[in-house]
C-alpha cells in the first residue's frame, strides 16, 4: 500500500468519523428532520389518506375541454360538457381531483356523464380557503343563453358554484391560482334535495334536472388514464391540502365574520396529548383565518415560557408561525377519574397562552361532565403556545410532575416496573458485572465517537510508517 493510498483511507475514516458514518452503514442525523410537507391528503370524518394529482403536458383547460355552441361552433361535439374527462366520467356520479399541468395545480369538479344513460342533476359546491389569486378558470357551464343557469360566486378566501345540468350532459369547473403553494381546501357539497338550486322557482328551467341524481362522490387520484376511485360521503365536507397526515386535521368555513377553520389536534398533537394521558386536547377553532397563512402545522420543539407558579404543566400545544390577530376557541378533556385521584377539581384545571416570556390565564370553563372525562374551552388570542395546567404539589413547578412521568415512561419503556426500581436501589452498592450493566449507562454517543477517531488517526499513523518501510 502507497503512502498516497494511505492517506485517503485515513481521510474517508476521518471524515466518516467526524460525520457520524460507519462505512457500509447508514448515517446518523443531527437533528430530527421537520414533518414531510410535500404531497397531498384528502380529509373526510376521521378518514385522512393521501392522494396524488392526475399530470398531463397541458393547462387545465385542455384537460377538461370544455366546450359549447359558442367555443366549437363548426362542430357537433359542443353538448355543453367536458370532453377531456370523458374517461373518467361515470354516470350520477361527481367527480374531484388534483390535477397539475402547464399551469400549475388545479382542482378539477366534473358531474355526471356526457352520453350517459341517466337524467341531469343539481349540485352546490362552497370552497373555503381559496388564495387570493385562485378563481373558476374553467366554467361548466358558461355562454349567452337562458338555459345557462349555472351562478359562480366569490368572496374572500372562497369560490362557490351552483350547477343544473340536463340528461346526457356533464357540469363542473376548474380552480386555478396560488395552490402551487401549500394550502388547504374545504369543499362543503349540497348534493340533489340539499342544494339552493333544487326546486327553485326563480330559474329559467327549475326542472331542468329531470328529476336526476348523484348518488356517489368520489375522489381521484394517480393514473390519469386509469386513477383510483376513493369513495366519499354525500353529506360531509371534505379538505384536500398539501401535506401528510401527520398534520392536524381542519376544515374551513365561511361565516359573516370570514373564514373559520376548526382544527383537530385529537391524533396529530404529539406524545403529550396521546390518549394514554390524562390531559387531551381535541380542537381549536380559529376565526378571521386567513388562507394564505396555508395549513395548520404543529411546532413539535416550541421554546416557552417558565411555568407559572406554584402550577404543574400536564400537556402543552403550539403552532408554527403568527396565525391570526383574532380569537380562537381551544377544546380540551381530562379523565375524571385521575382528576379525582389527584384531589384536583375540575374548576383548578387552567389554561395557558403564551404572551411574551409569561403566560395569560385563558380562564377555561367545563362545557360537560361524564363519569370518564371533563369537556373544557377556554378562549385565547394566540396559537403561539398552549398550556393544560393544575395546582403544583406544595408548589412544585411542573418539572416535578414532568419529570415523574418521563421516569415511569422510560422505565415502561426499558420493562422495568416499580418493583424492578425498589430491587436496584437495594442493590446499589453491589458490584455490578458486565451482563448486569444497563444500556442506558453506555458512554455517550459524542464519546464514542470522539474515541473513534482517535483510534482512526493512530491506525493512520501506523499504516503510514507501514508503507515507508514497504517503500
Amino acid at each position: 500500500m502507497t503512502a498516497n493510498r494511505v492517506l485517503a483511507v485515513v481521510a474517508v475514516l476521518v471524515v466518516a468519523g467526524i460525520a457520524g458514518v460507519v462505512p457500509g452503514g447508514a448515517a446518523t442525523p443531527a437533528s430530527q428532520s421537520a414533518a414531510d410537507t410535500d404531497g397531498y391528503v384528502l380529509e373526510q370524518g376521521d378518514v385522512c389518506q393521501e392522494i396524488d394529482p392526475l399530470e398531463t403536458d397541458g393547462t387545465v383547460h385542455s384537460f377538461y375541454d370544455y366546450r359549447n355552441h359558442e367555443t366549437h361552433p363548426d362542430t357537433d361535439d359542443n353538448l355543453y360538457s367536458s370532453y377531456g374527462t370523458q374517461h373518467l366520467q361515470a354516470d350520477d356520479t361527481s367527480i374531484l381531483m388534483l390535477h397539475e399541468g402547464a399551469d400549475g395545480t388545479s382542482l378539477v369538479v366534473v358531474h355526471d356523464r356526457l352520453g350517459g344513460a341517466s337524467a341531469g342533476g343539481v349540485v352546490t359546491f362552497d370552497v373555503v380557503g381559496t388564495p387570493p389569486e385562485g378563481d373558476w378558470v374553467v366554467r361548466d357551464d358558461e355562454y349567452d343563453a337562458p338555459t345557462n343557469m349555472a351562478e359562480w360566486r366569490a368572496g374572500d378566501g372562497w369560490l362557490g358554484a351552483d350547477w343544473i345540468w340536463a340528461d346526457g350532459r356533464t357540469d363542473g369547473g376548474a380552480i386555478n391560482g396560488g395552490l402551487d403553494d401549500e394550502f388547504a381546501l374545504t369543499i362543503h357539497p349540497a348534493f340533489n334535495e340539499e342544494s339552493p338550486f333544487y326546486g327553485d322557482e326563480t330559474l329559467h328551467d327549475p326542472d331542468w334536472h329531470g328529476d336526476g341524481r348523484i348518488d356517489d362522490w368520489q375522489v381521484l387520484s394517480g393514473d390519469t388514464d386509469d386513477p383510483d376511485r376513493i369513495d366519499l360521503s354525500l353529506s360531509e365536507p371534505v379538505t384536500i391540502r398539501t401535506g401528510t397526515c401527520e398534520a392536524p386535521s381542519a376544515t374551513y368555513d365561511r361565516t359573516d365574520d370570514g373564514i373559520v377553520a376548526t382544527v383537530d389536534v385529537t391524533d396529530a398533537a404529539g406524545p403529550s396529548t396521546a390518549s394514554s394521558e390524562p390531559v387531551r386536547f381535541d380542537s381549536v377553532t380559529v376565526t378571521d383565518v386567513d388562507p394564505a397563512d396555508g395549513p395548520f402545522v404543529l411546532e413539535r420543539d416550541a421554546d416557552r415560557p417558565p411555568t407559572p407558579d406554584e402550577r404543574e404543566v400536564l400537556s402543552e400545544l403550539a403552532f408554527a408561525g403568527d396565525r391570526f390577530d383574532g380569537a380562537a376557541t381551544v377544546a380540551f378533556s381530562l379523565e375524571a377519574d385521575w382528576l379525582e385521584d389527584e384531589g384536583i377539581d375540575a374548576e383548578e384545571v387552567g389554561l395557558h397562552e403564551a404572551d411574551g416570556d409569561g403566560w395569560s390565564d385563558a380562564d377555561p370553563e367545563v362545557r360537560s361532565a361524564s363519569d370518564d372525562r371533563y369537556q373544557f374551552e377556554g378562549t385565547v388570542t394566540s396559537l403561539e403556545g398552549l398550556i393544560v395546567t393544575v395546582p403544583g404539589d406544595d408548589g412544585s413547578s411542573d418539572d416535578d410532575r414532568t419529570d415523574h412521568r418521563s421516569s415511569d415512561d422510560d422505565r415502561a419503556e426499558e420493562g422495568e416496573t416499580d418493583a424492578d426500581a425498589d430491587r436496584d436501589d437495594e442493590t446499589a452498592g453491589d458490584p455490578v458485572t458486565e451482563t448486569e450493566t444497563d444500556s442506558s449507562e453506555r458512554e455517550p454517543l459524542h464519546r464514542l465517537a470522539l474515541g473513534g477517531l482517535v483510534a482512526t488517526l493512530v491506525l493512520g499513523a501506523i499504516l503510514l510508517r507501514r508503507a515507508g518501510r514497504v517503500r
